[in-house]
């Protein structure tokens, strides 16, 4: 129900509470088939609308803070940048999230599940596009704000049963589902089904108006809900469940945040699983392919000619030379087929020939043993390999799926052993993940603390130490000055692993990495910091869950 009316209204009504009297700062992309618009609202606070346009598993959804990575971002209708937000509405008759702008320009937010975009529009025109822009820009924008609307159709259905009653009779060749889609704007199949759910089978239309009445009214006062299906995949829905791992929220922006979250993990994980199995099936594909390309009963065959060989010129040493390149000899191993030819080297008597055939047979018999241990290994890789695509099959659950991958993140080498991410050379620090992108090293000693602060890190990671206290140098990578949740959580890790870890509260100072630096006769691990931050927080062990 992400993209459902209902869904958008409600979306609509708290975006205008919050951005109201607020500023657009700016909109890029830094994401393929991303959009990001970035506000301050009416309290100060940053806060930015994510649209995604190419699944249908998603709309949009809110982050609260700064995300702007340094690079990888195309800025976009720069030309509203800073202009402050009038209003925020949703279209009556479409699903459609107006936000209106003081200057006359209007953003739409274009929610439709297969053509979702962005669009500035001034006096009823569009003035750019995040999408199709060169195909948009010019064309008039029509409205509907002239029509009954979405919302008006549906309470007078819900008012009036006898109008309801008459709608439905008026569509008697028709089913149930197609009755009711035709005669109620913006009920989708989900809400089409509640309705019918409702009715506990009898469908007469007093009992149908009687479903859609509560379901209506409980449309226009609902919880956001997010919840997993039997395969682990989320769900958003605007109506009440049972299921026991459900989440409610009083905010639908909020609903629509928290699975918009757990559905881009859900995906990431989805596709990191198909890079594996086709990863996998190239790797399967390599190997059979190198099984097909050996030959060992050629190599047999050659083994056997050249001892043949050999043997032959053997029993004919005190035959006539009378040809130095070749010697023609009956072959006594069969006696029934022609006089063989044998090749010699001018050079060496018969003795010598038979010598050089007997190594080449012995020769060619250890090419066959390699060969045929190396095939062994590879059909036991091959059949490894083919255990776990098989093994990929029967995940059914995005911890599954996770736990697979960190498990398999390597095909089998060589021996037919599974390599797994852990199999890799460690840094050679202590590390906290705190989000999927941004992690902390941690110093483990004065030589070690040096280590990471001027060769691992880099002059824009943030540089933790505690004040005043001896301890470990603490690099934070992949976040911002502007994320201090985050920073406030590395610096409570950087109070633990100080000398101050039984205070009640230590000053943690924090700056970029590119503001510290090597003092003159400063033993290992010290340093000289400039333009720090100083913060006071409570030491902890692991991250405080926010």
């Amino acid at each position: 129900m992400i993209r459902n009316y209902f869904t958008l209204y409600h979306a609509a009504i708290e975006l205008h509470e919050r951005l109201a009297g607020g500023q657009l700062k700016e909109i890029y992309s830094q994401h393929k088939n991303e959009v990001t618009l970035s506000f301050i609202d009416v309290d100060g606070q940053h806060l930015q609308i994510v649209v995604v346009t190419h699944t249908p598993l998603l709309s949009f959804f809110l982050k609260e803070g700064v995300h702007k990575k340094t690079h990888n971002a195309a800025n976009l209708l720069t030309e509203i940048n800073n202009q402050q937000v009038s209003s925020v509405e949703i279209s009556p008759c479409d699903r459609e999230i107006d936000l209106h702008l003081a200057e006359k320009s209007i953003i739409v937010l274009q929610l439709f599940t297969s053509r979702t975009n962005l669009f500035l529009v001034r006096d009823k025109q569009i003035i750019d596009a995040f999408k199709q822009k060169n195909s948009l820009a010019g064309q008039p924008f029509h409205t509907s704000n002239n029509s009954t609307g979405i919302l008006r159709e549906l309470e007078t259905r819900a008012m009036n049963k006898t109008f309801f009653i008459e709608q439905c009779n008026s569509r008697n060749g028709e089913s149930v589902p197609e009755k009711l889609s035709a005669i109620l704007p913006g009920f989708d199949r989900t809400l089409v089904s509640e309705v019918i759910k409702r009715t506990a089978g009898e469908d007469s239309p007093e009992r149908l108006h009687t479903a859609f009445q509560s379901l209506f009214f409980e449309l226009l006062d609902p919880k956001g809900v997010v919840s997993e299906n039997e395969h682990g995949e989320p769900e958003f829905s605007l109506l009440h469940t049972s299921r026991p791992d459900a989440r409610l929220f009083d905010s639908v922006l909020e609903g629509l945040s928290d699975y918009s979250i757990k559905m881009r993990r859900f995906l990431e994980t989805k596709e990191k699983l198909k890079e594996l199995r086709a990863k996998l099936i190239r790797e399967i594909g390599k190997k059979q392919k190198t099984l097909d390309n050996f030959n060992p009963e050629m190599l047999g065959e050659f083994a056997r000619n050249y001892e043949n060989s050999g043997h032959l010129l053997m029993a004919s040493l005190y035959q006539p030379r009378t040809d130095r390149k070749s010697i023609t000899v009956a072959d006594i191993f069969q006696p029934d087929t022609p006089d063989k030819t044998i090749p010699l080297k001018e050079a060496l008597t018969l003795q010598k020939n038979a010598e050089e055939y007997f190594s080449k047979a012995s020769k060619t018999r250890g090419k066959l043993k390699v060969m045929q241990e190396r095939r062994a290994a590879l059909e036991q890789e091959k059949k490894t390999v083919e255990a776990l695509l098989a093994a990929t099959e029967t995940i059914t659950t995005p911890r599954e799926a996770l736990k697979f991958i960190a498990n398999h993140t390597r095909v089998p080498n060589k021996s037919g052993t599974p390599q797994s991410k852990n199999s890799r050379s460690a840094l050679p620090f202590r590390t906290v993940q705190l989000t999927p992108s941004i992690t902390l090293f941690i110093g483990k000693n004065a030589a070690n603390n040096d280590l990471l602060t001027f060769t691992h890190a880099r002059p824009n990671d943030i540089w933790l130490h505690a004040r005043g206290a001896a301890g470990s140098h603490c690099v934070l990578k992949g976040a911002t000055l502007h994320q201090l949740k985050e920073i406030t959580k590395a610096a409570e890790i950087a109070a633990w692993y100080s000398a101050a870890k039984h205070s009640e509260l230590v000053p943690v100072l924090y700056t970029l990495k590119k503001y510290v630096r090597h003092g003159k006769n400063l033993p290992p691990g010290q340093v000289l910091v400039e333009r720090e931050e100083v913060i006071l927080v409570r030491p902890s062990k692991e991250p405080a869950m926010g």
